[in-house]
């Protein structure tokens, strides 16, 4: 049993697309969890053109929460033992968590490699394919904790007793509160793995989340040292 949690801000453009590629999982028993928060577009008039039980909608007001608090109050709704992430722009292969699934019981944290598309759905000239993720729990540890990101957000499936005793996602880091995540986890000892196969379509592009993070990285990493 898994519960999805997808934030999202102004997503009408693809987040169609992604809770279809959710909702198609070959796994069925899942929930979810979509956190509505500012939107000044169409979002939630297509969120409610789905007809779906295993979704339910939270809407959040009209300003913005940001991702981080976002994530935790769908947290605090989830139903399951393990939470998957994902973007309004990303999609998902149909057997993302079935493949994923086998490894709950040995990680705390489990991602796979990605794919990086564009807004039409093609490999972006800019930066090509996508990077190649470690696999074992000591390599993603390692370049992690020296700056670089080992596991995607929206491949994530984390264990939701992980995440709320360390006090879920943290609003401070704007943008990359996946890495503080991480790194948080693994300065309590959790354990990570990474599938050697592209599970996720990472969508890349001039007003994606990923194209206008801001880092500030070594202040970052400076927190777990």
């Amino acid at each position: 049993m898994i519960s999805v949690l997808l934030p999202t801000y102004n997503g009408e453009r693809f987040i169609e697309e992604s809770i279809k590629s959710v909702l198609n999982q070959s796994i069925k028993d899942l929930e979810l969890l979509v956190g509505i928060n500012g939107s000044k577009d169409r979002t939630k008039e297509i969120l409610s053109s789905f007809n779906e039980s295993r979704m339910k909608l939270f809407d959040y007001g009209e300003e913005p929460l940001g991702v981080s608090r976002t994530l935790n109050l769908l947290s605090e709704e989830s139903q399951y033992d393990y939470l998957a992430i994902q973007d309004d722009d990303d999609i998902w292969m149909q057997e993302k968590l079935e493949k994923q699934l086998p490894f709950i019981g040995d990680y705390d944290v489990i991602g796979s490699q990605i794919l990086y598309i564009n807004e039409e759905g093609k490999p972006p000239a800019r930066y090509g394919s996508g990077p190649t993720l470690e696999t074992s729990n000591a390599s993603i540890k390692h370049l992690t904790e020296s700056g670089q990101n080992q596991i995607a957000n929206s491949t994530s499936i984390l264990k939701k007793s992980r995440v709320l005793e360390n006090g879920g996602w943290d609003p401070e880091y704007p943008g990359y509160e996946d890495m503080d995540m991480w790194l948080k986890l693994m300065s309590k000892g959790c354990s990570f793995y990474n599938l050697d196969e592209i599970l996720v379509c990472h969508r890349v592009y001039e007003k994606s989340r990923f194209n206008s993070k801001e880092w500030d990285m070594g202040n970052l990493l400076k927190k777990y040292k």
